[in-house]
């Protein structure tokens, strides 16, 4: 097999490598790239072709900046695309992740769903995704393969995480039990899933047919949240982590009722952030997604670990769940990378909503301007920082020598990037993705005006739409059975919401 090349000539490249001063090197200049294989092997002021069968671009008044990671997603939402409102997590949970959900969706369909939001993630400029697949009851080996294939179909990078939770739901939200009906709690309990030895027979199964297939997948381990997933699992967690040297990936204090969740569960002062440190998740291979009601000590105790935040604003705002401290974060020193969450908290892996959101928000926190992130800050988390979530920064979020070709030529002469003033300005507030030109992955050239060039979009698009007609009389009586949970959970949230806390991420205006 003849291995690719790609010259890219006079390019305007924002490399983003990594400065000793933490920061990116994001100072534009005009530059060829040489792509050999699935890498950057060269990036000079002029490079020759060579007498190697090269693909030549020219790139003038092109930009070419480093894929975009988006660090937290969940495919698994993909059929609950456009269906909610703004709705608080726990009540949005009952109907994404029906808890009495007892069959399984055919592997072909989480195939196709998974194809759905690749196509979008590739053709906005994403080239690294974490898919934290949560598939109910349990994943089985077949739908993980079916949503890996599905990744390497597409030609997208992808950290894929194995989801668990091993504890029912009355026993992971605080005060729920008291509201709950007995029979409503017994078919609950009746739920089965997979016991802890035979999650992580299949886990390992997974990593050793999987990690590193076709250059593109990684896993990862996912412990729903500290107060989902018993201890005795989470030190198993932990111990695979290090020994594999690969992320856990987790969710920590996204609401209030999470942050009441470590005082009621656990006992004063504590936290799911100090309780998931106790039980060996909370390392520097850990990633954590949202980290909105964090408290001073929790940011001590993530900072110490080298443990990194994803911030997810626009899911953030979707679940009324509150603005995350990302100030304080970021004057830590934690490292901080971007997510678009699911698609039900969101309706889009589009990252350019993400990006433009996490640099609004924050600004009106405070009346200091002076502390509100910049555009270079939101690039750094949607660059190095979503990649150093995944343990992948040494391979993916900079346009250099030895990185692989994860790349993104952007058309400069578009109204985005006229009147061409700061480009990462340009990058993070007015573009949305119609200027991209082309998207290489691993080397492949994935996306080249609009169009992906790996599978057939029309077709999977129209199998999928015949399939969801025959899913929607099943997803109707997941929500009949979620509506049994809705007094319960609704009483809970309330009750949750009364607590007083020492921080607020709630802003009030009065009305």
């Amino acid at each position: 097999m003849t291995t690719s090349r790609y010259l890219i000539q006079q390019a305007t490249i924002m490399p983003c490598t990594l400065q000793p001063d933490g920061a990116l090197d994001l100072v534009p200049r005009v530059q060829d790239v040489l792509i050999v294989g699935d890498q950057i092997v060269e990036v000079a002021d002029h490079i020759e072709p060579g007498p190697e069968t090269t693909q030549v671009i020219n790139a003038r008044n092109h930009l070419l900046v480093p894929g975009f990671v988006n660090a937290h997603a969940h495919s698994a939402e993909i059929l609950e695309k456009g269906r909610y409102e703004a709705l608080p997590l726990e009540l949005w949970m009952l109907y994404s992740y029906p808890p009495l959900k007892g069959k399984h969706l055919s592997p072909r369909m989480c195939y196709l769903r998974t194809v759905i939001g690749a196509l979008e993630v590739i053709k906005t400029g994403t080239t690294t995704l974490q898919d934290d697949l949560i598939e109910l009851p349990y994943i089985t080996p077949e739908i993980f393969a079916a949503v890996a294939q599905a990744y390497i179909d597409v030609g997208l990078r992808v950290s894929l995480t194995h989801h668990v939770i091993n504890l029912p739901l009355y026993k992971t939200i605080p005060y729920l039990d008291e509201f709950l009906p007995d029979d409503v709690r017994q078919d609950l309990d009746a739920m089965t899933g997979l016991d802890d030895d035979a999650w992580l027979s299949l886990f390992k199964a997974s990593y050793a047919d999987w990690h590193g297939k076709n250059g593109l997948i990684t896993l990862a381990l996912a412990p729903s949240a500290p107060q989902r997933v018993t201890p005795d699992l989470m030190h198993q967690i932990g111990e695979i982590s290090e020994s594999l040297d690969i992320p856990i990936h987790t969710h920590m204090l996204e609401t209030k009722t999470q942050a009441v969740t470590g005082p009621e569960f656990y006992g004063p002062g504590e936290s799911v952030v100090s309780y998931g440190k106790q039980h060996g998740i909370l390392t520097h291979r850990t990633a954590i997604a949202h980290g909105i009601w964090l408290t001073d000590q929790d940011v001590e105790l993530i900072a110490a670990a080298g443990a990194t935040v994803i911030h997810n604003v626009v899911s953030n705002h979707r679940l009324c769940s509150g603005i995350a401290p990302i100030r304080q974060l970021m004057d830590a020193g934690v490292n901080i990378a971007l997510g678009s969450d699911g698609m039900s908290s969101n309706d889009s892996f589009n990252m350019f909503d993400v990006l433009k959101m996490a640099g609004l928000v924050h600004s009106v926190t405070r009346p200091d301007y002076s502390r509100a992130p910049r555009a270079r800050d939101v690039l750094k988390w949607a660059t190095y920082g979503g990649a150093r979530s995944a343990l992948l920064q040494d391979q993916v979020g900079a346009i250099a020598p030895g990185f692989k070709a994860d790349c993104v030529l952007y058309d400069l002469n578009t109204t985005s990037f006229i009147p061409r003033g700061e480009l990462p300005i340009h990058l993070v507030y007015a573009e949305h993705g119609a200027s991209i030109r082309k998207v290489f992955i691993n080397g492949q050239l994935v996306v080249a005006d609009g169009t992906v060039l790996t599978v057939d979009e029309s077709a999977l698009l129209e199998e999928l739409q015949d399939l969801l007609t025959e899913y929607e009389p099943e997803r109707a009586e997941l929500y009949r059975q979620a509506e049994r949970l809705l007094p319960a959970v609704e009483a809970t949230y309330q009750k949750a919401m009364a607590q007083p806390l020492a921080i607020e991420r709630f802003t009030r205006i009065e009305e």
